[in-house]
């Protein structure tokens, strides 16, 4: 797969409203044509993965290994900031999944938090009005 390839999967299947496609861009500055909602975040994670795969063109062979080295550190800064929103979260997440199926590896489930005590209901003394 190329990274024009991945590009374009990724962009079919977030939307224009995030990844707003140039029909032929000529360079990895050229991929965008105007901005969708998360455009600061998604040309950092284009530009991670132009250079985390060592791609020289848009026809540049990547690989899903070079692709999660490159996106970690955005990832890992995007979580423990503190003024990371929930959209800017779920895109990233979201952007993640969908590469991850571009290439056909199946996200891996994260293991559910489960409550330290179970629910139990809590029995309360029944007391009437005008009794004292």
């Amino acid at each position: 797969m190329t990274f024009l390839d991945l590009l374009e999967a990724l962009a079919e299947r977030l939307g224009p409203l995030h990844l707003p496609l140039r029909a032929r861009p000529r360079g990895v500055d050229e991929v965008f044509d105007g901005c969708g909602l998360h455009h600061e975040l998604a040309l950092t994670l284009v530009r991670a993965l132009y250079a985390g795969n060592r791609c020289h063109h848009l026809k540049s062979p990547v690989t899903v290994q070079a692709s999660l080295r490159a996106i970690g550190p955005i990832h890992a800064e995007i979580l423990q900031s503190a003024h990371t929103d929930i959209d800017t979260y779920r895109f990233l997440e979201t952007f993640i999944a969908h590469m991850l199926a571009v290439f056909g590896e199946p996200p891996k489930a994260r293991p559910r938090k489960s409550p330290p005590h179970p629910a139990r209901v809590i029995a309360f003394p029944v007391r009437r009005r005008g009794r004292r």
